[in-house]
């Protein structure tokens, strides 16, 4: 299996001088240091996430809770930040997320070295120009069934996914089923492991690429028995389950056998709610 890119970023680089920046310098006029201390605050949680950060309910909540400010005085924040322009506010407005054409393009310059890096076209804010000066994006469409399909924006991004695809013995996302996707995502949701996004559900169609539906499921039903709500923990009992011979061989139904218990894996451990 095609290992799954990561997504975010371990650090970006934030100019000595933002503060003057007349963006930021009027959300800390009109908020103090409490507001120019939220913006740097979102910024870590945006290239943390990738080039976006969902603002949903949940999000405001745990947001609050982090930086221990009134989730009324953080939302304020936020509305002023799309106010000015700090934040797009047609994204913010249609998606509820926050983003910014300068985070993008300082976001695809980081990890322009990395191989393949999956962009949503409904978020891009850049140019076409810009866009293809970037040799290693593949835009997709999130309104498209099937996440994962390419659209006609950066001819060499299609080129390089097609070559991937026609090397590989792996089943492409284009012809996995909608329902066994659809299937695993509520089990995700329903079980507590979280919110689907784009950046999950990409996980989880890789995983489909690897394993049957079936495993999956018996996999996700071991993680909240034994109360690890992470797709960490349910890939490492797959794999446990493929190296011993299968679900009942070696690691046995528990999906731990005498070398681990699946928690040595750290590919998607950040996504999903350890209870």
């Amino acid at each position: 299996m095609a290992r799954p890119q990561k997504v975010g970023v371990d650090y970006f680089p934030l100019d000595v001088d933002i503060d003057q920046d007349d963006k930021v310098a009027i959300i800390e006029a009109q908020h103090g240091i409490i507001g120019f201390g939220i913006i740097v605050k979102l910024l870590m949680h945006i290239y943390k996430n990738s080039y976006y950060y969902e603002w949903t309910e949940k999000e405001q909540i745990l947001f609050s809770r982090r930086v221990n400010v009134d989730i009324n005085q953080v939302n304020v924040i936020i509305n002023d930040c799309v106010k000015w322009g700090l934040f797009d506010e047609k994204l913010f407005k249609e998606f509820k997320i926050l983003t910014s054409r300068g985070v993008q393009k300082r976001y695809f310059e980081i990890v322009k070295r990395r191989q393949r890096v999956e962009v949503a076209k409904e978020f891009l804010l850049l140019d076409n120009v810009d866009i293809n000066s970037y040799s290693n994006l593949v835009i997709v469409s999130i309104n498209e069934e099937v996440e994962g399909v390419n659209v006609d924006i950066n001819p060499q991004s299609k080129v390089k996914e097609s070559k991937e695809y026609s090397s590989s013995n792996i089943e492409p996302v284009e012809e996995k089923n909608q329902n066994d996707i659809s299937l695993i995502a509520n089990e995700f949701e329903q079980n507590g492991f979280g919110t689907i996004n784009f950046a999950v559900k990409e996980m989880i169609i890789d995983l489909l690429n690897e394993y049957s539906t079936e495993w999956i499921q018996e996999a996700i039903k071991v993680a909240v028995k034994n109360n690890k709500r992470k797709l960490s923990y349910v890939e490492g009992i797959l794999q446990n389950w493929r190296r011993d011979g299968g679900m009942k061989l070696g690691g046995g139904s528990s999906g731990t056998n005498k070398r681990d218990n699946g928690e040595d894996l750290g590919q998607y451990g950040d996504i999903g709610i350890t209870i």
